[in-house]
């Protein structure tokens, strides 16, 4: 078990003494400085010492000191629900950042925008911000440059002329679904929403709403809590309605799948009764009975995409847009033609 003492921090003095070199040598192999001409028996004795000793730098001290940044990359958290794709990515964006050896970190305030916010994130002194643009607004991004740091993209569903933009459309994850649905036969569409829907919820409603349009299909909207037990009466009272639809689209996973289980309560089957294709590929979708449908684009691509944008705009190349993939079907069991 960790036990926690009060003990003195093992210092570069002492990985230099241990190693019996000098603290400039000891500088040289830590920082992996360049044309250092430190031999490699001698780079081995200091990282072995300073491996024994449990010595690691102190980078807010060294970018005191220095002026150079302690964080690679930072991303700014959110209290908007951007959708579960949009979290993966930037999840695979922060693992991705590991494995290349960049300091990476998600700073915990949700709440703070504009220049409070700039200066929040600038403390960290970060090579690389990630913020959405609902948050970091021209006066932010005026405070990050003057702080030095070298790379900045905001993200949204539409792009800004302050900063260069990551446009992340979630329509097209309502329009997809709604588009598939109409394909198998579907003429009767009922959309499910949250009850408190977000900024991504709202836009993948608007999405739906406009293919229904376009299509010439119905479209009813319905919204819920992600809960078999808040649809239950929803679920019974299409039992016995003769014009109940015959397919569900949902704004997310959750909600189609607690949509499933309501109506297997109520004694329908989906797809034989009613299809039902949900968005963002939650893991579990595909384990489900019946296996899900969903909306949902590549989360790694689009972590790849940043990365590289990143890289560029750190070695002084322009970047104005980054779109995210495309969205496209994953078409499972749940949803089929509708019973004749």
């Amino acid at each position: 078990m960790f036990t926690p003492q009060v003990v003195k921090a093992p210092t570069s003095a002492d990985v230099a003494l241990a190693a019996g070199v000098s603290r400039a040598t000891v500088s040289f192999v830590l920082n992996d400085k360049p044309n250092s001409r430190v031999s490699d028996d001698t780079r081995h004795r200091v990282l072995e010492a300073a491996r024994l000793l449990g010595y690691t730098p102190n980078t807010a001290a060294r970018s005191l000191a220095s002026g150079e940044a302690v964080a690679g990359l930072l991303v700014a958290s959110s209290a908007a629900d951007h959708g579960a794709t949009v979290a993966r990515a930037l999840d695979a964006l922060l693992a991705r950042t590991v494995d290349d050896g960049i300091d990476a970190l998600r700073h915990a305030d949700t709440a703070t925008t504009g220049a409070e916010a700039g200066q929040l994130w600038a403390k960290l002194r970060p090579e690389a911000v990630l913020a959405e643009s609902a948050r970091c607004d021209g006066e932010a991004t005026e405070v990050l440059r003057l702080a030095g740091v070298r790379a900045l993209i905001v993200h949204g569903t539409t792009a800004v002329d302050y900063a260069p933009s990551l446009v992340i459309p979630q329509r097209p994850f309502g329009g997809l679904a709604v588009e598939h649905l109409a394909a198998l036969g579907h003429e009767h569409i009922v959309y499910l929403a949250p009850a408190t829907p977000g900024p991504a919820a709202a836009e993948r409603l608007a999405g739906a709403r406009e293919t229904a349009e376009l299509l010439g299909v119905r479209l009813d909207v319905t919204h819920a809590a992600a809960s078999a037990r808040t649809l239950r009466d929803w679920a019974h009272g299409l039992r016995y309605d003769a014009h109940a639809p015959t397919a569900i689209a949902a704004s997310d996973d959750g909600l189609a799948m607690a949509a499933i289980r309501a109506l297997a309560d109520a004694g329908l089957r989906a797809p034989a009764d009613l299809s039902v294709v949900g968005a963002d590929d939650h893991p579990g979708a595909a384990d489900f009975l019946p296996r899900l449908s969903t909306i949902t684009f590549d989360a790694d691509a689009l972590a790849g995409t940043l990365l590289d944008a990143f890289a560029r705009m750190r070695a002084g190349e322009r970047v104005e847009l980054l779109e995210a993939p495309p969205v496209r079907l994953v078409a499972r069991e749940s949803s089929a033609a509708p019973a004749r």
